[in-house]
């Protein structure tokens, strides 16, 4: 009398390769949807720091920018007006996407300022100051 095991060899390597497509739709849809759900820190509350490390309190009036900060995912901790400072991150221009409550504006950053400080700072510090720099527009809180 033959044994059973062969049949259910059988049958199981028939049923799994069917099975896989499905396993395998499940999988990608699962991924995409974590990816489209991702949680961002822009918005979220962060400290600024001078080119020392110490603390900086925002003075009304004015625009902040700091690359660096460890708190913020994207590194980019910010301060406009009298919003406080909180994490960002850079956009494309006007109009492109920004998380909820921020929108895409553009910092009003000194070049000449810049130039100033790449002349008196090492280059190795002035990349590490301003290297993540990409572009003046930032994700904004709404006034």
């Amino acid at each position: 009398m033959p044994s059973k095991q062969p049949l259910a060899d059988w049958e199981m390597r028939t049923k799994l390769p069917n099975a896989m497509p499905a396993l395998r739709t499940v999988v990608l849809s699962t991924l995409l949807l974590l990816a489209a759900c991702a949680k961002t820190d822009a918005g979220a509350s962060c400290q600024l720091q001078d080119a020392t490390g110490a603390n900086l309190t925002p003075v009304p009036g004015r625009q902040y920018l700091f690359l660096g900060s460890s708190v913020c995912q994207s590194f980019a901790c910010i301060a406009t007006d009298s919003n406080g400072a909180y994490c960002s991150q850079a956009c494309t221009g006007i109009g492109s996407s920004c998380p909820a409550g921020l929108a895409c504006q553009e910092l009003v950053i000194d070049q000449q300022y810049l130039a100033t400080v790449q002349t008196r700072v090492p280059a190795a510090q002035f990349q590490q100051l301003f290297g993540q720099m990409g572009g003046s527009f930032y994700c904004i809180r709404s006034q």
